[in-house]
């Protein structure tokens, strides 16, 4: 039954990602490039210690969370949004493959795996700040719906956890957080707009 929900959970946050590709392939989304370049580094840095800290049938999300931020990465930097990344944008970026050189030494070591990861989950939420700040000031450039199936796809690994640890459990309920509360913010601003359901996708 784990295996399964898992499967599931990987499939909401792959399925996620198509809604988002296509607005912004559409210029209806403008991601900010900055947090999606650096989420695709260290979405590998959290796949890789996620596995190695003993993810099994829970690991999917994470795959897909690797998968999602390149595509859209790609497509940004295709439709012109590029810019200059201030200080703390490079800071998490070295973070991050600073978190691939660690794990390539610990990764035998699933204790080691595990602190390595914490310190990829924490330049990953640095990372999130100008996207945050972003739907904060311009809730309008961004949509709802598939921050939320992310979200959903985190929140259901969670139960697919077959091994119960704190390094199990840290990475799923982040990016439900992280994902539930950018979908907050952009749904409150639709609520109060009367935005067509058409513009929550």
């Amino acid at each position: 039954m784990k295996e399964e929900i898992g499967l599931l959970s990987g499939f909401l946050v792959i399925l996620s990602a198509v809604p988002y590709a296509i607005r912004t392939y559409q210029g209806k989304i403008q991601p900010n490039l900055t947090s999606w370049g650096i989420w695709a580094i260290l979405g590998l840095a959290l796949l890789l210690t996620y596995k190695s800290s003993g993810a099994t049938s829970n690991v999917w999300p994470a795959v897909f969370g690797f998968t999602n931020p390149c595509l859209i990465t790609l497509l940004a930097l295709w439709k012109g949004g590029r810019k200059r990344p201030n200080t703390l944008e490079v800071t998490c970026l070295i973070v991050g493959l600073a978190s691939i050189i660690l794990w390539y030494f610990a990764r035998e070591t699933k204790a080691l795996s595990q602190y390595v990861l914490y310190v990829a989950i924490t330049a990953d939420a640095v990372a999130a700040i100008p996207t945050i700040v972003f739907v904060w000031k311009e809730p309008c450039g961004d949509r709802p719906f598939a921050w939320v199936m992310f979200g959903v796809g985190y929140g259901l690994a969670i139960f697919a956890i077959e091994e119960c640890s704190f390094s199990n459990y840290v990475l799923p309920v982040y990016m439900f957080v992280g994902a539930t509360s950018i979908a907050t913010i952009l749904i409150i601003y639709r609520i109060k707009q009367k935005t067509p359901i058409s513009q929550w996708i």
